[in-house]
């Protein structure tokens, strides 16, 4: 299965957000911009979640759409 530009781009971020995260552990910041942080990659998963569903749907719609024409090698 190939990604798009886009979400391995989202996936670039994401990790460096923990990357980030992980410093900030290290230098002990306090936790409520931690928490702040820790939020913001959440929010990252969850979008990059609702794309690769997103990404699934459409695919499986196509296919759905080419078996039913006749169109499929399945």
């Amino acid at each position: 299965m190939k990604y798009s530009k886009k979400i391995q781009n989202r996936v670039s971020r994401i990790e460096g957000q923990v990357g980030g995260i992980k410093k900030m552990i290290l230098s002990n910041t306090q936790e409520e911009k931690l928490m702040i942080q820790l939020q913001a990659v959440i929010s990252s998963l969850e979008s990059l979640k609702l794309e690769l569903v997103k990404k699934q749907m459409k695919e499986t719609l196509v296919e759905d759409v080419r078996k039913s024409l006749g169109l499929s090698d399945s």
